[in-house]
Order: C-alpha cells, then sequence, then structure tokens
C-alpha cells in the first residue's frame, strides 16, 4: 500500500516538559488507522500537529511524494490534503449546508461566491460521501447530529483532503447514527481516502480499523495490525496493566436486600410496559438496540418524560407527580448521556458545579453545601489544578466525577446513569466504575445504560434486555460482551 502520510520521530515540548516524543508511524493509502490511548497519553498533540495547529520540535512530517511537509497552520494542512473532522464541530447553526461547507475556501478575491456555486460545491461533496438526503439549501440547526458529522466531512473534502483525521466522531451519536457515520467512513476507506480515528470505543475501532497504533505517556507503544490485538490486548498496551484491573470484582448473585427501585408496567415514549425491581446494593444495567427503552425508562423514573400509564415507587413509596424535582426529594439521582448539553454547568466552576443539587434543594447552609461537595469532591478524586476553575478545563472523566459528586451530596438510594462512560478514557473508565461499586456497596441501587457491551458484561450484577419499549429477559450469568451482542441483536 501507497504511504500518504509518514511520522519520523516526530515530538513536541513545551518547554522542558515533552508531550510527545519520538514517535514514527506510517499511515497508508485506504486505510483506517486507529489512535488509542488514556487521556493526557499524547493523542491530541500528535493530532495537533499533523494538523498544523502545532510545529514539531523534533523529527518530521513526510507527504506522498516523500517530502517533508512544513506546515505552519490548519489552512496549511488543508491545502496539503489533511483534514481534520473535530469532537466539537466547527459549524454554524444559523448557516445553510452550503454556506457552512463554503466557509474558509478561498475562491481567489473577496466577492463572496453565488449561492449556486456554494450549492453546487456542496453538491459534489455530499454525492462523494454517497449522501442524498442532506440538501445544500437546509439550515444546519435544523438537521441531526449525524448529519452535522457528514456536513464537517464533505467540507474537508472541499479541500480534495487525501487524510481526515476524525476525533471521537460518534461521541455524541446513538448506535443508530453512530453505525451510519462509520458506513460512510468505510466507503471514504474505499475510495483511497486514508483515515486516522481516534476514539475511546474499543469495539467501534475493531469494527472499522485495519491498524491501530498505541500511545502512552507521550511515547510510541505499537502499531500492529487490527488482527494481532483484542480487547485485552489493547487495554494493556495502554495502561501498562491487565483489564481484569480494570474493573471491580463481581459477586454474583447478591444478597437479597430491600427493593429500592420497583418499576410498575410503565408506558410512555418508547415504553410499552416497562416493569423492573432494583435492590439495595445491585448495580443492574438496561441493555438494547437503540430506542429500545433503557435510556427512555431513566428519562421517564427522574420525571424527564412522562408516563401514560403505570406507577414508579421508591423504597415502597409512590413518586406521584412525576418530576426531577419529585424524583430528587425521593433521593434518586440521574446523569444523562449527553453530558455537555444536559449535565455540567460549563460557564461554573468545579465547586458550583459540584454544589448544584444541593444548593438547589435549599437542603443545606452555604457552609455545609461547600463542604459537603469539598468532600465528595475528595472523596471522588477529581483532578484539577483548582475547584474555582471553570468545569470545562477538566477533562471528560473528570467532568463525569464531578457529576457523580453533584449527587453523593445527597447521598441518593438510586443513581441512573445514562452511558456514564462515553467519551471517557479508559484510565477514568476504570476509576468510574470503582466509584459506581463503592456506592453500591454503601447500599444505594445502581441503574445504568452503555453503549459497550463489554462495560455491560462486566461491571453489571443483573442485565435486563429490552425490546420494543420492556423487558424481555433477565441475565444473571456471566456473559461475555460478544454474547451480549448477540443477545442484543436477536432482541
Amino acid at each position: 500500500m501507497t504511504s500518504m502520510l509518514q511520522l519520523r520521530d516526530l515530538g513536541k515540548s513545551f518547554g522542558s516538559f515533552w508531550a510527545l516524543r519520538k514517535v514514527s508511524i506510517d499511515f497508508k493509502q485506504g486505510e483506517v488507522h486507529a489512535l488509542v490511548g488514556e487521556n493526557g497519553a499524547g493523542k491530541s498533540t500528535l493530532i495537533k500537529l499533523i494538523a498544523g495547529v502545532y510545529n514539531p520540535s523534533e523529527g518530521a512530517i513526510i507527504g506522498p511524494l516523500g517530502t517533508e511537509l512544513r506546515m505552519k497552520t490548519p489552512r496549511d494542512a488543508l491545502t496539503s490534503g489533511i483534514g481534520v473532522v473535530h469532537q466539537e464541530l466547527d459549524l454554524f447553526d444559523n448557516l445553510t449546508v452550503a454556506e457552512n461547507i463554503a466557509l474558509g475556501i478561498d475562491d481567489g478575491g473577496f466577492v463572496k461566491p453565488s449561492k449556486a456555486a456554494m450549492a453546487a460545491r456542496a453538491r459534489k461533496a455530499l454525492d462523494e460521501l454517497q449522501e442524498q438526503k442532506i440538501l445544500p439549501s437546509m439550515r444546519v440547526g435544523d438537521i441531526s447530529s449525524s448529519d452535522k458529522q457528514l456536513v464537517a466531512i464533505a467540507k474537508v473534502l472541499t479541500w480534495d483532503a487525501k487524510v481526515i483525521i476524525f476525533d471521537e466522531p460518534t461521541s455524541a451519536l446513538n448506535a443508530a447514527e453512530a453505525a451510519r457515520l462509520l458506513e460512510r467512513i468505510r466507503h471514504l476507506k474505499s475510495v483511497g481516502v486514508t483515515i486516522i480515528y481516534v476514539s475511546h470505543k474499543l469495539g467501534e475501532i475493531f469494527s472499522i480499523a485495519d491498524r491501530i497504533s498505541v500511545i502512552r505517556d507521550g511515547t510510541l507503544i505499537t502499531t500492529r495490525p487490527v488482527a494481532e490485538f483484542d480487547h485485552e490486548k489493547v487495554v494493556d498496551a495502554m495502561l501498562g496493566r491487565q483489564p481484569a484491573e480494570i474493573f471491580p470484582a463481581q459477586v454474583k448473585p447478591r444478597p437479597t436486600k430491600e427493593v429500592l427501585l420497583d418499576v410498575t408496567d410503565v408506558h410512555g415514549r418508547e415504553l410499552a410496559g416497562a416493569s423492573l425491581k432494583v435492590r439495595a446494593g445491585e448495580i443492574v444495567a438496561l441493555a438494547g438496540l437503540p430506542d429500545s427503552g433503557p435510556s427512555s425508562l431513566l428519562r421517564h423514573i427522574f420525571g424527564m418524560d412522562h408516563a401514560t400509564s403505570g406507577t414508579i415507587a421508591i423504597s415502597g413509596r409512590p413518586i406521584g407527580r412525576s418530576s426531577p424535582r419529585a424524583a430528587i426529594r425521593s433521593r434518586v439521582a440521574y446523569l444523562p448521556a449527553d453530558r455537555l448539553r444536559e449535565g455540567i454547568l460549563p460557564l461554573m466552576s468545579v465547586l458550583r458545579n459540584a454544589e448544584a443539587t444541593d444548593e438547589a434543594m435549599h437542603a443545606s447552609t452555604g457552609r455545609e453545601r461547600r463542604n459537603k461537595a469539598l468532600d465528595a469532591i475528595r472523596r471522588l478524586s477529581v483532578r484539577t489544578s483548582s475547584i474555582l476553575n471553570r468545569i470545562t478545563s477538566l477533562s471528560g472523566g473528570n467532568q463525569q466525577k464531578t457529576l457523580i459528586a453533584r449527587w453523593l451530596v445527597m447521598q441518593p438510594k438510586v443513581l441512573m446513569l445514562d452511558d456514564p462512560t462515553r467519551g471517557v478514557d479508559i484510565g477514568a473508565k476504570s476509576e468510574i466504575y470503582h466509584i459506581l461499586r463503592g456506592i453500591a456497596d454503601s447500599g444505594a441501587a445502581v441503574v445504568f445504560t452503555s453503549s459497550d457491551s463489554l462495560e455491560l458484561a462486566r461491571l453489571s450484577d443483573r442485565i435486563l434486555l429490552f425490546r420494543h419499549g420492556k423487558v424481555v429477559e433477565e441475565i444473571v450469568r456471566d456473559v461475555t460482551h460478544a454474547e451480549l451482542d448477540r443477545a442484543i441483536s436477536a432482541a
């Protein structure tokens, strides 16, 4: 295979600190090459070097003709045929698809291209993706998250990109949307585009990658074909320790205790008679295909969606009129899947985010509230240089731990989490797993969903399998993630 991009002893230092050191990787034409590693391992620095955001402190980047690429800006990278589809898309909701795709393209001079020219350019790029549903005239704010991803790819293709970097492209997508995006990436691969793919979702990587490069502590650990890896080998290379250490020990079955959450015959959006019981000390996983009910049930229990019939009881007492306030008064906590839009308070500090629930419920005085929040932050080992920093300055894993700390302040009876480790690196995932087991061991009931079947299988005491809005099977035996994938698909 032809080499499209070579990194030769590439490194980047910030003062005396080396974020990346002597990394050499050869990216081939028409391959999907996955980059994996913990947050802080050096992946982001590597991407920024390839994309022209940073200039190398050592080494070189070699293009397809064997010449060194000296890229001082992202625009230099684009003109060299290297594009990036960022996790946070650089699109404007108030503009059309065609206008977004046209932004930044130099047509020679200051004259804005005509609407017809912009539409033609957008149509050509979308056709390259075999995408007919998205129209150039559509307003970006009116299309789905997965469609926005495709618009971002089309924008890169207008620069005739031969190498495209995808940075956590499915972190904000549901399973169906992610599958659609991966199909488009496979198409790009089939026409000779080189894909550099960065994701924390190992299952996704195994489904799409040809080769995997593992970065740890700023150095390249290994580059091998995907066939030579499995989940355990990747995790071992990323962390330097075995996957058995990632998950807390399981004890199945656990002793029978009080039923803390009792859901009976709940009907509502995506639900058609959902029923379940969760006892104190349990971690119960809700599994199923997209829109089969698990995430929707959590929203109904917390009062974000309203059931048309059925009952929800906490410690034997019906919640009554469903609302988040009523759920919180019953000591029910909920972490949504979309941490950025529905979880964190982005303009506020780490401390204020941890205090938010206690403050909203007027549960304690200011000093008591601060002390409880500080205690929860310490217990969960939230890593921050200052609790007064904005929460957006933290990694995804530490943001998520801050949100869990917010709920620990009120000592929940039931803690519900919708895909709690989405967009979180392996190391932070392990910390969250042990935190959740500790919460369950303290007497709470923990209920969660996940897009990661390994997580569903290894973290839970029981798995409840959903189909068409209700529980159709309970799995209490040890099950591999591959067996669970088959069970979910069969449902």
